[in-house]
């Protein structure tokens, strides 16, 4: 239908009200916003460039740093406040932003070179800031995502392991599980979604791929939490995927203790218990739960994405034979053609979806 067309039908129902809203100016093919964009970092490249070999001396200061760093901040926030919807300037803004984070990092660093997770916890603090600051979509993604990630350090120095991960999900799961706050609030909300979702992906990647001491099992255990503390994450972490599922379903109107509710509790809660030997199985499946339920394609191809990968190295790295692992993947693939048949069965779909919506 026509944006007229929708705009009469919502308003029939009861759900927008006055007139409808104007047109938005037609955008640049995406071809031109590219180049342009292309265009902006290498401008800004060449900036840093210059900069980097004219002043190379700040960087051994940490005041000179810290300094520089604002400035480079600061001059982003004028750039993407003056010139919104210029793509040329927002890309080159946005390197110039990433340079003034650099130079802040390097700064705090040189302050707090002993303090590990004092260092951390700064840095997140500065990219909220600039998350809440700088009012540009990509900006607000990567300034996420790097607060998410110096979190994630800074509980990996408080010998937390394992806890990253339950900590990215419960912030994933009050963000997209509410439709009001990513809907209404999307300026915010939806890019601050989008980076604990990279995050998330790349702390659970690191984890299993970047060493002993990176987001996971620590070299040196002196606590009892640097021990145990991936399986209280896992389990943790299927705690929410069951919340999810129970949460989801009262949602879409079925009763807390209906057949519905139950079965897709129970299916979660087995899920659940299966991931606590496979790291990163309940994150994936978070994610793909709530871009499902938020009709959310990106999401979903992340949580596929990541789904895949982390049951692809679950089985590489399970230490069984080739004929086990055969039977592992009948197993499943036949425990899933029975959910799907069952599903079928007891709850099959509506042949007039267009009259049920109605």
């Amino acid at each position: 239908m026509s944006a007229a067309e929708l705009w009469t039908r919502l308003a029939a129902d009861g759900r927008v009200e006055g007139d409808r809203p104007a047109a938005a100016a037609a955008e640049s093919p995406w071809y031109v916003r590219a180049m342009l964009g292309a265009a902006g970092w290498i401008g800004a490249l060449f900036l840093a460039v210059f900069i980097g070999t004219a002043f190379y001396f700040i960087v051994d200061d940490g005041a000179s740093a810290t300094i520089a760093g604002v400035i480079f901040c600061g001059a982003a926030f004028g750039l993407f406040m003056r010139f919104d919807g210029n793509d040329f300037v927002e890309q080159f803004a946005l390197v110039v932003s990433l340079l003034g984070q650099v130079m802040l990092i390097l700064g705090l660093g040189l302050f707090l070179e002993k303090q590990g997770s004092a260092l951390y916890f700064a840095i997140a603090a500065v990219e909220v800031a600039l998350v809440l600051a700088i009012p540009n979509f990509l900006h607000r993604v990567l300034a996420a995502c790097g607060a998410a990630v110096a979190l994630a350090l800074a509980i990996n120095e408080l010998q937390l392991h394992g806890l990253t991960a339950p900590v990215l999900c419960a912030g994933l799961v009050w963000i997209w599980l509410d439709p009001a706050r990513w809907a209404t609030g999307g300026k915010l909300w939806r890019p601050i979604g989008y980076g604990l979702v990279l995050a998330l992906v790349l702390v659970e990647i690191f984890r299993l791929a970047g060493g002993p001491s990176l987001f996971g099992m620590a070299t040196e255990r002196p606590a009892w939490t640097a021990i145990h503390g991936p399986l209280i994450g896992r389990a943790l972490t299927a705690a929410l995927l069951v919340w999810v599922a129970f949460a989801l379903a009262r949602r879409e109107g079925f009763a807390a203790n209906g057949r519905v509710t139950l079965a897709a509790t129970g299916a979660a809660l087995v899920l659940g218990l299966l991931s606590l030997g496979a790291p990163g199985f309940a994150s994936a499946l978070i994610v793909l739960l709530l871009g499902f339920a938020a009709g959310n394609r990106l999401l979903l191809a992340l949580g596929i994405l990541g789904l895949l990968g982390f049951v692809s190295h679950f089985y590489y790295s399970l230490h069984a034979t080739l004929l086990e692992k055969s039977g592992l993947l009948a197993a499943t693939g036949i425990l899933l053609l029975a959910a799907y048949l069952l599903l079928r069965r007891f709850h099959p779909a509506d042949p007039a979806p267009d009259r049920a919506h109605a």
